[in-house]
């Protein structure tokens, strides 16, 4: 037991904020990442209107910035008069819940194939980097796009595509820390002791 508190190592966390504080710019997107969080969250209660309310009288009103813009639309509003601040408010749900969900379907299979290409190795490990390499190869715009021309249009499909794109970085990531982690020692004695995959 350490009697000194200024001996005691210094706990995961409170190292990792103390680099992460000291770097203004990181501190900054904290800030706005948490800012664009909680107003998607409370999307119902800050947003000063409905975003599919309709209202002709007031329809392509410029921003209240401009000349005949308003302070009841700061971001004015688009051709049928729904209220562009609270659309973009409301809005942030579904972009936040795509990128969530394209993030998850590229790390789990990016996980999988680079856990199973760097373990098997051989033939399916030549084919599945190979197939990463092609993909990495593309334009990543263009091949999203061709993917889905192939699967057809719907918000689905280009979750799909997206997630084919940044795929290749999880799969490349994984492997090398598979093949690193098997020639490491414990991994050569378990062997030695019989223990099998």
């Amino acid at each position: 037991m350490i009697d000194n508190p200024a001996l005691e190592p210094p706990r995961p966390l409170r190292e990792f904020w103390s680099y992460f504080s000291a770097n203004k710019g990181a501190v900054a997107g904290l800030v706005i990442v948490v800012g664009v969080l909680l107003m998607a969250a409370l999307a119902p209660w800050i947003a000063p209107y409905s975003p599919d309310i309709t209202n002709p009288d007031v329809f392509l009103t410029p921003p209240a910035w401009q000349t005949g813009g308003s302070s009841a639309h700061l971001l004015g509003t688009d051709a049928i008069g729904r209220d562009i601040l609270s659309r973009l408010i409301h809005g942030a749900r579904l972009s936040l819940a795509i990128g969530l969900a394209v993030v998850t379907l590229s790390v789990i299979l990016g996980t999988v194939l680079g856990l199973t290409a760097g373990y098997f190795r051989g033939v399916f490990e030549v084919a599945v980097m190979r197939i990463m390499d092609i993909i990495l190869t593309l334009p990543s715009l263009l091949l999203a796009i061709v993917i889905v021309a192939i699967l057809g249009p719907g918000l689905m499909n280009a979750m799909l595509a997206v997630a084919i794109v940044v795929l290749p970085h999880y799969v490349r990531i994984t492997r090398a820390a598979v093949i690193t982690e098997m020639s490491k020692d414990y991994v050569t004695a378990a062997r030695m002791n019989g223990a099998g995959h």
